[in-house]
């Protein structure tokens, strides 16, 4: 006697498309995709850092920071232009 099921027998195929399409669309777009401002968190993982390293760059004032409801938050554009001060400078590396 033959077993005919298939994976669709198990799993349920539009749910689990569902979940994967969702889970990838949170993955690829990250927490940035409609932000402007995010909690300390938030930006670390924005940022690639750890909570730890992205607070002593706060603390030390060498990010900018907004003061709401006495938490800090911390705007995108703020956190995109010190990413770009630190890019290294491959032209001038060459050039040396």
């Amino acid at each position: 006697m033959e077993a005919n099921t298939s994976t669709s027998d198990f799993i349920n195929l539009p749910a689990f498309a569902r979940a994967v399409a969702e889970h990838l669309k949170e993955n690829l777009t990250g927490t940035a995709a409609g932000k402007r401002v995010f909690n300390l968190d938030e930006a670390a993982g924005y940022c690639g850092l750890t909570r730890d390293s992205f607070k002593k760059k706060v603390v030390r004032d060498q990010l900018r920071k907004v003061r709401l409801d006495k938490c800090w938050r911390f705007d995108k554009a703020d956190l995109d232009a010190w990413i770009d001060s630190h890019k290294e400078q491959i032209a001038e590396e060459t050039a040396a």
